[in-house]
C-alpha cells in the first residue's frame, strides 16, 4: 500500500516537473527572453524560422531568435500540445505576435533530469 502511494507520488512529481518546463518555455517565448531559452538549448540546435534554417550553436541560435522576436513582437504564447517520454519530449506552442500567429514545435531530451532543446521550429 505504502509502496503504491510512493510510486504514484513520484509519477505525479515527474509529470509536474515536465509540465512546468513547457510553461517555462512558453513564458520565455512570450517575453522574448532568448537568454532563458538559450540556457535550455543543447550544444547544437536545429533552428528553423521563416527567415532561416540550419543547425546552430547555442549562441548563434540566440542571435537568430533575437532577430525573429525583434521583427515579430510576441503578444501571447500558449502550449497547445505536449508529449513526454522518459527521455524525449515534444512541445507545440501557438505564438501570437503583432505580425500574425506562428506555430512553434520544440523537441528535446532529458539528461540527468534537465531538459535540453534539440529542435526549435517556427512556422
Amino acid at each position: 500500500m505504502i509502496k503504491s502511494i510512493l510510486i504514484a507520488l513520484v509519477a505525479f512529481v515527474s509529470i509536474s516537473a515536465k509540465a512546468s518546463e513547457s510553461e517555462r518555455i512558453a513564458n520565455a517565448i512570450q517575453a522574448a527572453n532568448t537568454s532563458e531559452l538559450s540556457q535550455m538549448f543543447n550544444t547544437s540546435i536545429e533552428l528553423v524560422t521563416p527567415a532561416s534554417s540550419g543547425v546552430n550553436t547555442k549562441e548563434q541560435a540566440k542571435i537568430v531568435l533575437d532577430n525573429f522576436f525583434k521583427n515579430h513582437q510576441p503578444i501571447k504564447a500558449t502550449v497547445t500540445h505536449e508529449t513526454s517520454g522518459t527521455t524525449n519530449s515534444m512541445i507545440v506552442i501557438s505564438l501570437q505576435t503583432k505580425n500574425g500567429t506562428y506555430r512553434i514545435s520544440i523537441s528535446g531530451t532529458y539528461k540527468a533530469g534537465t531538459f535540453y532543446i534539440n529542435e526549435f521550429k517556427i512556422s
